[in-house]
Formats: structure tokens, sequence, C-alpha cells
């Protein structure tokens, strides 16, 4: 019987049986694969998470953009709006010292306060346009109702009808800001050449 053992097995060795998966392995390989798709899920959840850290990144990124860049804007507005303020409130100065100045120019014998007043004047005057204050006097320019006020009419044949002819009051202005019109009197065109139409 041996031989008859060994002739169905001429190497005389042990018979070997093909693998049959055992209820183990297939556990084993259930919990790998849960184990691989939690595993999936957690790294789906972090990229989720980074991507939505990164956009909430971003965007406190351009939030405090906008506020450095409105807070900027906001600091140069109140300067302006500081300095429109106290040049207006210089402006009735201004004017006094102007009307001082053509009043002291009429006497002779003030010469030389009057050169000093000029000084003073140009001085001043100097330092506003410094700062951005711009006069307004539209002496022989056509009227701008943006800028000038008109006070009045005066007949007048060699300018043209409606064009400034004299200004009472200068205006200021700082960059595209009016502090004060400029007050002027306005050409008409005389009677006498009307009645000749």
């Amino acid at each position: 019987m041996e031989k008859e053992e060994n002739k169905q097995n001429p190497d005389n060795q042990e018979t070997v049986e093909p693998d049959v998966p055992t209820v183990e392995t297939d556990q084993a390989v259930e919990e790998k694969e849960e184990s691989v798709g939690r595993l999936k899920s957690k790294l789906d959840d972090a990229y989720g998470k980074q991507d939505d850290l990164k956009s909430k990144y971003l965007r406190a990124v351009a939030d405090l953009e906008n506020l450095r860049k409105r807070s900027i804007r906001d600091r140069e507005d109140s300067v302006q709006r500081t300095r429109s303020q106290i040049i207006s409130d210089l402006l009735p100065v201004i004017d006094a010292f102007q009307l001082g100045f053509a009043e002291a120019k009429k006497h002779e014998e003030t010469a030389t306060f009057v050169e000093g007043f000029s000084m003073a004047i140009t001085l001043m005057e100097t330092t506003l346009s410094e700062y951005g204050l711009k006069v307004i006097d539209p002496v022989g320019e056509e009227f701008d109702a943006k800028s000038h006020e008109a006070i009045g009419y005066e007949e007048n044949d060699e300018c043209e009808e409606g064009s400034v002819i004299t200004t009472v009051r200068t205006g200021y202005r700082i960059g595209e800001r009016l502090l004060r019109p400029a007050s002027v009197i306005l050409a008409k065109a005389s009677s006498e050449k009307g009645n000749e139409d």
C-alpha cells in the first residue's frame, strides 16, 4: 500500500491542499478595508478643513487689507477736512490784510509799511498755497456758476456780455473743494446799444 501511495506521490512529499480562505482572513480583510475607508474619510475631512481654513485665511487677509486702505483714506479725509476748516476760518483774516494793504498803498507816507505789509501777505499766500489753497480771481473770464457768485451787472461794451469785469471778493478752493465762491460783477450790454437794435 505504501507503494501505491508512492505512485500517487512520487516525490514522497505530502500533498498540499489549495489555500482555502478561512473566516479569520476574511475578517482581517474586512477590518483592513474598514480601516482604509476610515482613513480616507479622515483624509477627505482634513482636506476639506484645509480648504475651509485656507479660504477663511484669504478672506481675513483681504479684510485686513481693505481695513488698512480704508484707514488710510479716512485719515487723509480727516486731514483734508481739518485743513479746509482752518483755512476757511482764515479767509476773513486774509480779506482784512488785503483791504488794509490796498488802503495803505494809497498813501505815500506809508511806503515803508506797505513794503513790509506786502512781504507778510506774500509769505502768507505762499504758505497757504503749499497746503493746496488756490485763489479764484476770474476777471476777464466767462462766468462759472460753480465757482463764481454774481452780485451785480455793469454796462460794458468792451467785454462780452456775461463775462466777469470785476471781482468784489476773491474766491478760494482747496483741490476740487470750493471754500468760497468769488463774488463778481458781470458785464452786460449797454442800454444804448440795445435801443439801436
